[in-house]
């Protein structure tokens, strides 16, 4: 059996640069440690066109984790972003996530 957090870095990145879906190459680097060393930016097609994800509102406004719902995958994942605690979310474009902190 080929144990694969064994494979050479070089093998990894050259996995890594053929990974075209964002939320593919998340789940890429968190195979094993060795894999997360190769997915990095440096690694990854930010130019390559991406199906877009859409963050719901949430219901419970303490919790850090945001759903977030892929369109390709047709999934609802759940998201650690803490900086959006207690925060409006803003309508952007371009893959950008704007929020604004309310006044406690």
């Amino acid at each position: 059996m080929v144990d694969w957090t064994k494979l050479p870095y070089d093998v990894v990145a050259h996995i890594a640069n053929r990974v075209k879906v964002i939320e593919d190459f998340i789940a890429f680097g968190a195979v094993c440690v060795s894999w997360r060393i190769a997915a990095t930016k440096d690694n990854f097609d930010v130019l390559s066109p991406q199906v877009p994800l859409l963050m719901l509102q949430g219901v419970n406004h303490e919790i850090y984790y945001q759903s977030i719902y892929s369109l390709s995958k047709k999934k609802v994942s759940p998201i650690f972003l803490p900086q959006v605690r207690g925060s409006e979310c803003l309508p952007i474009t371009e893959g950008w996530l704007c929020t604004m902190e309310r006044d406690r």
